[in-house]
């Protein structure tokens, strides 16, 4: 269903959530040639440096029973001059709220690709001057795709945590087509030892 917020999390997650591209109709829902910078309704922006850009997304409408999602979100990755390419999504101040070094963070995704690719998800934290960032590399050859970001290897200050955000970057996206069915988030407390 359209604005659905159901997503599967753990059972002692304290915050999940699905980001607005996959919940809900954007008002414009894809573009071609799309620039750097580039914002994807209000919390999803693509960056590349490509000189020529040869990209499209577009909003797609999920209609699989297992969806849980409403939208999906496609990428067409023509000819690529650039080094990078990702997708950031920033995290809303739910998150950030009481956010330490005892939380972990979960993404869990579903991708499609045409050919196989290395997607790598990077947790950006901003506490004061400096950012904290943990890079995963999504499982993709796995059913469940899933990766967690565990707060208590970092040098978090936790009196200052200001911002987070997400960067999913694609390794060698060339003549491809990946589609994101589905992109959510939770936020649950580490084990005590």
């Amino acid at each position: 269903m359209i604005g659905s917020t159901a997503i599967q999390k753990p059972y002692d997650a304290d915050w999940a959530w699905r980001p607005e591209l996959w919940r809900g109709s954007l008002p414009s829902p894809g573009m071609a040639a799309v620039e750097n910078k580039r914002k994807m309704g209000d919390e999803v922006t693509l960056f590349h440096d490509c000189t020529v850009s040869e990209l499209t997304l577009r909003q797609l409408r999920n209609t699989r029973e297992a969806d849980l999602a409403p939208f999906g979100l496609r990428m067409d990755v023509f000819r690529f001059d650039g080094s990078f390419l990702s997708l950031a999504v920033d995290l809303p101040d739910e998150v950030i709220a009481g956010l330490g070094k005892r939380h972990l963070i979960r993404l869990e995704t579903i991708v499609e690709m045409e050919k196989p690719l290395e997607i790598f998800a990077r947790l950006n934290i901003r506490h004061g001057p400096n950012t904290e960032q943990l890079v995963r590399e999504l499982p993709l050859n796995q059913k469940d795709v899933m990766v967690e970001f565990d707060l208590g290897y970092t040098r978090l200050n936790e009196k200052r945590v200001e911002r987070a955000w997400i960067d999913l970057i694609f390794e060698g996206p060339e003549m491809n087509q990946v589609t994101i069915r589905d992109l959510t988030f939770s936020r649950r407390p580490r084990a005590e030892f």
